[in-house]
């Protein structure tokens, strides 16, 4: 039994069904989930082979450690572990599975440049899409999870949609059996599971209560939160009434992009924005960030979510973006890298799957794609003088005059090629100063929460003493321990990455008796 038909859900139902299993996987809405696209895995065969791609032993476990330091070692150090160690084998399981159906992956070479760390960049697999002159292409889960779909088929499993997974069935032991359901036509039954169910609901990044209850503060600090519809936390909830513990500490607890795009009318907190009209992508650029007092705070080019903790800190919890019409040489320069990436570069995943579309290739592409949207809805606002930008960002008389000294500094530093003020390297310092002038008020953007369900390292869930619910499996958003407080930015695909490699590595105990295929 799987709970779910997302990235996690649909990777453990097929891989069932490949060790000769009967699958049921059932899914409340309509429809499956896609969001993610990129996978991040060490030492896949696809990344040795092609590129010569490896990393040792001693690399390894120096991203491991930092993945921990990242969570304060508030995580479990032994999921890390197993994750990192791991993921390579259960990615070529992935590679070689999607083949069937004609479906190739490549690597992401076009890696990220930081100060902040000086360990091996994590590259990430990607499902190649191809554009079409018809609208938006399809990348990743978009591509692959209906093709799951047919493996699971092929080998005799079903998925049945409308169907919503009630409570978890569990004999006198406390070992889960099976699941009640509220199927399509408004009956009930029970599904029962001889070999365990896989939990992989998608979280609770859509159910603000919940967020309040278990202390994830930031949300109220969110202007958008697209692709969090349906993530109420029910399969969380199920686990915890078959007596699984979550989570000692939920604070943050959610993922986050700083480039949530704010009405001066309405700033933050609910109602959400859902829309990408609630979105500028290019917020995550480096450019000058100022609070509503004109004044600026930090270092701009930290990862999304040290940026978005540092606005929450400003005054309404937002702060302004700033550049002016060299936004094209600008983000050249910036030469930012896989989510936030918005040029099109050499080794690129998006370079290659969306040419002259997303990313782009040239400076009237970047206005019609990421900047015109943003204008037309009143969120960007373009102006001749930065005096005028002011007026129309909403600044007091006393901010405005500090937004005018702040810009002035800004710009000598700038000059001399050093952030006297917050340390921000050099290629990313960019005057402002030729017209016109734009400014945007900018939060979060709410990708998913990244708390949840306590697991041992078979992925099975646990009680508060310890000891493993038999039968019972948790993976994807559902799944807490591997997180604390924030997501590691730098290790790019980290979230599909364990989720897939979780998925494959429950399934394979539940089935055999061991996370290993020998």
């Amino acid at each position: 039994m799987v709970i779910g038909a997302g990235n996690g859900g649909l990777v453990a139902a097929a891989s069932a069904a490949d060790l000769g299993g009967k699958v049921i996987v059932v899914e409340k809405s309509g429809f499956y989930t896609t969001w993610a696209g990129e996978i991040g895995a060490f030492n896949t065969k696809l990344e040795h082979e092609k590129y010569g791609i490896h990393y040792t032993d001693a690399e390894l476990q120096q991203i491991a450690n930092d993945m921990c330091r990242y969570a304060s070692y508030g995580n479990d150090q032994r999921l890390v572990e197993l994750y990192v160690k791991n993921s390579g084998r259960t990615m070529d399981w992935c590679i070689e599975q999607l083949a069937t159906k004609d479906i190739d992956f490549m690597v992401e070479t076009d890696m990220k440049d930081t100060l902040y760390t000086n360990l091996p960049s994590q590259h990430c697999a990607f499902v190649k899409g191809t554009y079409t002159e018809l609208g938006p292409n399809q990348l990743g889960s978009q591509i692959a999870n209906p093709k799951w779909i047919e493996l699971i088929e092929d080998k005799g499993g079903e998925v049945r949609y409308n169907t919503t997974a009630l409570t978890l069935v569990q004999d006198e032991t406390g070992k889960v059996t099976g699941v009640t359901v509220l199927n399509k036509d408004g009956t009930y039954s029970q599904l029962n599971a001889s070999k365990g169910v896989v939990v992989s609901t998608g979280g609770f990044s859509g159910n603000p209560d919940m967020m309040d209850v278990l202390g994830v503060v930031d949300h109220q600090y969110a202007a958008n939160t697209m692709g969090c519809g349906g993530r109420v936390g029910d399969g969380i909830r199920m686990c915890v009434n078959a007596g699984a513990k979550m989570d000692a500490d939920c604070a943050g607890g959610i993922m986050l992009f700083d480039r949530g795009a704010v009405a001066l009318d309405h700033h933050v907190g609910k109602p959400y924005g859902e829309s990408l009209t609630d979105v500028f992508w290019a917020g995550s650029q480096p450019w000058l960030k100022v609070n509503t007092l004109g004044e600026r705070f930090c270092n701009e080019d930290g990862p999304y979510d040290f940026q978005c903790h540092a606005i929450t800190n400003q005054p309404g919890g937002f702060s302004f973006q700033i550049f002016d019409s060299n936004y094209w040489a600008d983000v050249n320069k910036f030469h930012t890298t896989i989510c936030s990436r918005v040029v099109a570069f050499p080794g690129s995943q998006n370079s290659e799957v969306l040419p002259n579309l997303y990313p782009v290739t040239n400076a009237e592409d970047f206005r019609k794609v990421f900047m015109q949207p943003a204008l037309d809805s009143g969120k960007l606002k373009e102006a001749d003088t930065l005096e005028d930008l002011a007026d129309q960002l909403e600044m007091t008389p006393e901010a405005k005059e500090k937004f005018l000294a702040t810009v002035e500094r800004y710009n000598e530093m700038c000059e001399k090629g050093v952030d006297e003020d917050f340390g921000k390297m050099a290629k990313r310092l960019t005057p402002i100063k030729d017209g016109p002038f734009y400014g945007i008020a900018l939060s979060s953007w709410i990708l998913c929460s990244i708390t949840g369900v306590n697991v041992n390292t078979n992925l099975q869930a646990i009680r508060p003493d310890g000891s493993a619910i038999e039968g019972l499996y948790v993976v994807g958003n559902d799944m807490g321990g591997f997180f604390r407080h924030t997501y590691p930015q730098f290790y790019a695909g980290t979230a599909h990455g364990k989720t897939t490699c979780f998925a494959r590595l429950a399934t394979l105990h539940a089935m055999t008796g061991s996370i290993y295929e020998d």
